[in-house]
């Protein structure tokens, strides 16, 4: 797995997900409590913006939609079959640097 600078760490703790694409993957990243999260940037159920999304706690909501996922484990909840792809994250000072397969 190659990794990708994606964004900034202080932009992303201040609230502000981010968006890249990683080659044709689209990629969203969110600050989860002291984690960073980064997923595909598409929803699985209707393929909604994800880093438009509202998060609470670990819970993020689809704009579309209003499906609601959980950023530890990518599962939804309201569709257990649905997860989120989630992408193996390091940080390294202010960079965000992320692992898709």
């Amino acid at each position: 797995m190659t990794e990708h600078k994606v964004g900034s760490l202080a932009a992303v703790r201040a609230g502000q997900p981010t968006k890249a694409k990683i080659g044709k993957t689209p990629v969203a990243i969110f600050s989860c409590g002291d984690d960073i999260i980064a997923t595909n940037g598409r929803c699985p159920h209707a393929h909604g913006p994800l880093h438009e999304g509202e998060v609470d706690g670990v819970i993020l909501t689809c704009p579309w939609h209003g499906w609601e996922f959980n950023l530890q484990t990518g599962i939804c909840e309201e569709d257990p079959e649905l997860k989120l792809e989630l992408y193996t994250v390091r940080i390294d000072g202010d960079d965000i640097w992320v692992a898709i397969s």
